[in-house]
């Protein structure tokens, strides 16, 4: 006898966030981004509903948790960098694009605790995991083409450049430096260790 063979099974389809609802969301976000980013990870929940003019239910209806919520946020913001990264490949110059984009991540987070804090704490939802590992991915092809321009020493990963960018961010943090020119000026300090000696 033929076996019968099961019906392929099939993961449930997300439906679609109905008008009012997705507006609802990306005021949640925008809000959340304002207030995480001032206050950090430690602003609660109810913050986030007063600045983005909602209830706590309307939150909790499209994030389970604060967790989940600084993870749309912290994503929101690697996009971003994913984006600048795609755009510095595009440029002749690697080591100039390089450059321009570690000042540009360095700005956006002197003014934005979310990011940093969101990377360094134990969260890791698919979602954050997943554009955490494309953002890296972007920047690493910019830093292979810098590399094969000979600018970039030969040796430099991006798993360097995540280990000096977030612990230079954590110390700028703790200390409540928020001036954009002081984390141009170590985005700038750890470019300079990656550049390639001159002969």
């Amino acid at each position: 006898m033929t076996p019968v063979k099961s019906p392929p099974r099939y993961a449930p389809k997300r439906r679609p966030l109905r008008a009012d609802a997705a507006r609802n969301r990306a005021k949640v976000v925008a809000a959340a981004a304002e207030v995480f980013g001032q206050a950090g990870i430690d602003a609660s929940i109810i913050d986030v509903a007063e600045r983005a003019g909602v209830g706590k239910a309307t939150i909790y209806r499209s994030f389970p948790s604060k967790e989940h919520l600084m993870c749309a946020v912290a994503c929101e913001r690697l996009a971003r960098f994913q984006r600048l990264a795609q755009a510095a490949l595009r440029e002749t110059d690697a080591w100039a694009a390089f450059c321009e984009l570690l000042a540009a991540m360095a700005e956006t987070q002197a003014s934005d605790r979310i990011l940093v804090e969101a990377l360094a704490s134990a969260c890791e939802l698919p979602e954050l995991t997943t554009a955490r590992q494309a953002t890296l991915a972007a920047v690493g092809k910019v830093m292979r083409k810098a590399q094969r321009q000979g600018s970039m020493r030969a040796d430099a990963t991006v798993q360097d450049l995540r280990i000096l960018f977030a612990g230079a961010a954590h110390m700028l943090n703790q200390a409540g430096e928020h001036d954009a020119a002081v984390w141009r000026r170590y985005g700038s300090l750890i470019a300079a260790g990656l550049r390639r000696p001159s002969p």
